[in-house]
């Protein structure tokens, strides 16, 4: 298998994760905060680093894609979902999404 192919599988593969943990902030699939939460960091996290190896080139361009789409990722996370909590903080552009998690949620 020629590298080139592995560099598209892994572009792809990136995508997907990423699409998949975008669907999770919009849709909201997996039920309750914390699950929610875990499926959309491990997601993004994974189709961040698969979308940078299949790049090709460590730098610029997997540095590049790896910080625009992180900084896409938690910019989304503060936007529309109470998945971005940090030191047990939530942060939330909307008031509903500030608010602790429920203590009788399921982990």
């Amino acid at each position: 298998m020629s590298i080139e192919r592995l560099e598209l599988a892994a572009t792809v593969a990136g995508l997907i994760f990423i699409i998949a943990g975008h669907a999770q902030a919009r849709y909201r699939f997996v039920r309750g905060r914390h699950r929610g939460r875990r499926f959309y960091w491990t997601a993004s996290f994974l189709g961040i680093i698969c979308f940078a190896f299949g790049t090709g080139k460590i730098w610029p361009n997997a540095v590049a894609s790896a910080v625009i789409f992180t900084a896409i990722i938690v910019g989304s996370a503060y936007m529309i979902t109470p998945y971005l909590k940090i030191g047990g903080q939530i942060y939330a552009a909307s008031p509903e999404h500030r608010e602790p998690d429920p203590p009788d949620e399921g982990r």
